[in-house]
């Protein structure tokens, strides 16, 4: 049987500012990363093979 997964603690003060201001910022992702990503999610779907 799995374990439960424990609540994502709270982030408080300094961190929760730091936070806010990084997701504020948003960045978009770079054409470099963009294509990474999609060969990335390519190649694990060739690997998937579901049989019904």
């Amino acid at each position: 049987m799995a374990r439960p997964i424990e609540a994502t603690p709270m982030i408080e003060g300094e961190d929760a500012l730091a936070f806010i201001a990084e997701m504020e910022k948003g960045e978009k992702a770079s054409l470099e990363e963009k294509r990474r990503v999609k060969e990335d999610a390519d190649e694990m779907r060739s690997m998937l093979t579901f049989a019904f």
